[in-house]
């Protein structure tokens, strides 16, 4: 790269995750969308970003705000996002010259939403922002060529959100969503445990459950920290994993809903194409085990686990870049 060339910024800005690259083959920034704040002296300073701020949830004193600056893909808090995209975009910068910044968000964003996001990463030191739908960049990134008039089928299914859409030409034929996604799981087993259980347990405790579950085999117990409701006490607590089969195949089958909902949206004319590919399924929670067997199973159509599906969206956002003029008419 010349001394003076402006950097590209690619940000899969994730309910759960962030991703910062500013090329194809290096990731800068893999981790919680999360942020720490003292708020102290009538200032605001930043103490940390990512999983250090998110080491920190619940343990903070009263003047250090945790803050999960996005929501199901959306701006939580204004102010919030501007000082954690000013983060990401120095840890991708590699000179003075302000960057254009690339950002993936969800298909059923408002447009007062995308303007928020815009501002907010314009305000944060961008010189270009560009606003990229998750289906392209999910699609781009795993490999798909969306330019064909072969219809391609892609679920991103993340920690806000779960889309499935089919592509061709270049444009969205159909597509669908959730919000009964990573997220929604995770506060569902830990309401599991306050109701049915009388303990309390942290989102990162819930998401090592989710992720430690096979529906379709018979689990071990595990040894888990909580609160005991009961008493108020801190207490070592053994949990069947199988008491949370039903509870996950409950999301599953909402996930499968709403790709059904994609495929019977589309023309007879994409059928064939679907029949013969399938579906691609990328995104962080395409790594919760049995998923992708469970979609096989339900659908009866191939299901294709992308090879990276944490970092398939921030490749192809960084990919789309580098030809905007290309998809702009579509995007």
């Amino acid at each position: 790269m010349a001394l003076f060339d402006r950097t590209d910024i690619a940000v899969d800005l994730g309910t759960a995750n962030t991703i910062v690259r500013n090329n194809t083959d290096e990731v800068l920034f893999c981790e919680a969308t999360c942020i720490a704040l003292e708020n102290k002296y009538n200032s605001t300073r930043t103490l940390a970003i990512g999983n250090h701020a998110k080491k920190m949830l619940g343990r903070a004193p009263r003047e250090i705000s945790v803050i999960n600056p996005i929501s199901k893909g959306a701006i939580s808090d204004f102010e919030t996002t501007k000082i954690f995209m000013q983060a990401l975009i120095e840890k991708g910068k590699t000179n003075s010259l302000a960057p254009r910044v690339g950002i993936s968000i969800p298909q059923n964003l408002t447009q007062v939403e995308r303007h928020s996001l815009y501002e907010a990463t314009m305000l944060a030191g961008a010189k270009e922002v560009f606003l990229i739908e998750y289906p392209f960049s999910a699609s781009v990134g795993a490999g798909l060529d969306i330019s064909t008039a072969r219809a391609k089928m892609v679920i991103d299914a993340g920690g806000g959100l779960v889309e499935a859409s089919i592509i061709s030409l270049g444009g969205l034929v159909t597509s669908a969503f959730t919000k009964e996604a990573g997220d929604f799981m995770d506060y569902a087993i830990m309401e599991f445990c306050r109701h049915n259980k009388s303990i309390s347990i942290s989102k990162d405790i819930a998401e090592n459950i989710k992720h430690s579950i096979n529906v379709f085999s018979d689990n071990p117990s595990i040894n888990i920290s909580a609160k005991n409701l009961i008493n108020g006490m801190p207490i070592a607590y053994e949990l069947q994993l199988n008491d949370f089969k039903n509870l996950l195949l409950k999301s599953m089958e909402k996930i499968k809903r709403v790709i059904l909902e994609a495929i019977h949206e589309a023309p007879p004319q994409v059928a064939p194409d679907l029949i013969d590919d399938g579906a691609v399924l990328t995104g962080g929670l395409a790594l919760m085990q049995g998923l992708k067997d469970y979609l096989e199973e339900e659908l009866k159509i191939k299901i294709n686990l992308s090879p990276n599906p944490l970092l398939d969206i921030s490749k192809g956002t960084y990919l789309i870049m580098q030809n905007y003029a290309d998809y702009d008419q579509e995007l």
